[in-house]
């Protein structure tokens, strides 16, 4: 996790050890949720792949980034406005899907 951490804080920009705890359960919690969204159908065997530790990232920074602004869909102050979508993962479910091992067939069944 010391490189995930390091790579994190260049991206934030932050130089010092005041925030890693922070930044490690955060870290923590986003390879929970991609975990759980991979292997939603009950099967706990696949793990994110190394090619898409990127995601990992990126939910990070966005999730570092609202701190203090838990449940909120917006926020502004001066001149500056931010926005988030509801679901963070949406927008990487099209790399997460193939990887998903999902049970059962095709979702199709015929009776004769």
């Amino acid at each position: 996790m010391e490189k995930e951490l390091e790579k994190l804080k260049l991206y934030l920009g932050i130089g010092d050890k005041e925030q890693d705890e922070l930044l490690c359960l955060l870290i923590e919690d986003c390879k929970a949720r991609l975990n759980s969204y991979i292997n939603q159908d009950g099967v706990v065997a696949v793990t994110l792949p190394e090619s898409l530790s990127w995601i990992v990232r990126e939910l990070t920074i966005q999730r570092f980034n609202r701190i203090g602004d838990e449940g909120k869909t917006s926020s502004s102050e001066s001149d500056v406005s931010a926005s988030w979508n509801y679901d963070d993962l949406a927008e990487y479910i099209k790399y997460l899907d193939p990887i998903r091992v999902r049970r059962g067939g095709r979702g199709i069944a015929r009776f004769i």
